[in-house]
């Protein structure tokens, strides 16, 4: 138990001093193409604190276990589809409520490399690494997605800093904690298949600027994003009403 404390630590550790770093060395460095790595790295600390920590821990194969062929096309095209609706639903509730016309959000050719990286960049860590780890301490599992939600919460306190969400952060640790257990849900569903929760987070972040979702993107306007939140709590209770009825059938069969 201590030992798997101890690992515990060193992923937090990692996943949230890297980050620091990483922001010092872009106020540092002059060079547009280094700041850019360093953006890189800083945004997939989660992934390589998992990597380093496995590496300590001599376990070579939890990584690839991760990666799996089964379930392949619902991990791909389920969070595809939830993303999809909720952020297109969100804006549409938000056009039709305030009167005004539906519009599209633009992708810059940076902006797309940025989100393409986000595939890779957190899961690993977050769904990956660090749920499973909390799982094996015998800590509530009803409970896991809201802590995992808050720490990822926690974790983005270097975008913050540099002014990349403009979300109130009660709002922004809610909405985490929310996609968190839809997470937890697609990791379940497909036999724990890492793609599910990497398709979701990239999906996730090309909608939320596909749509338009974001306060700035509507004049500072936070109710597109209220909606969001709404509309992927009932996601959750959808998820979680069909967790509980399978949970009832599973003995009978």
């Amino acid at each position: 138990m201590r030992t798997q404390y101890k690992y515990l630590t060193l992923f937090l550790l990692i996943a949230f001093l890297l980050p620091l770093i990483c922001i010092v060395a872009q106020t540092i460095i002059s060079n547009n193409f280094i700041r850019f790595i360093f953006y890189g790295i800083q945004a997939a600390s989660p992934t390589i604190s998992a990597i380093i920590t496995l590496y300590f821990q001599k376990d070579k194969t939890s990584l690839i276990k991760m990666f799996s062929k089964k379930h392949l096309k619902m991990a791909i095209f389920l969070p595809i589809v939830i993303a999809c609706m909720t952020m297109f639903l969100a804006k549409l509730i938000f056009c039709m409520l305030f009167k005004i016309n539906f519009t599209f959000g633009h992708i810059s050719i940076i902006q797309f490399i940025i989100i393409s990286w986000t595939f890779i960049a957190e899961e690993i860590g977050w769904r990956g690494y660090l749920e499973p780890l909390l799982k094996i301490n015998h800590i509530y599992k009803q409970i896991i997605p809201c802590i995992v939600g808050m720490i990822w919460c926690l974790w983005h306190y270097h975008y913050f800093l540099q002014k990349g969400i403009d979300v109130p952060v009660l709002l922004f640790l809610i909405s985490c904690i929310i996609e968190s257990y839809i997470y937890s849900f697609l990791m379940r569903c497909t036999d724990n298949n890492i793609i599910s929760t990497m398709t979701y987070h990239f999906a996730w972040n090309l909608f939320l600027h596909i749509f338009a979702v974001n306060p700035s993107d509507n004049n500072g306007n936070i109710f597109p994003y209220i909606i969001l939140n709404i509309l992927e709590t009932l996601v959750m209770l959808l998820f979680w009403n069909i967790k509980k009825t399978n949970n009832k059938i599973s003995p009978i069969q």
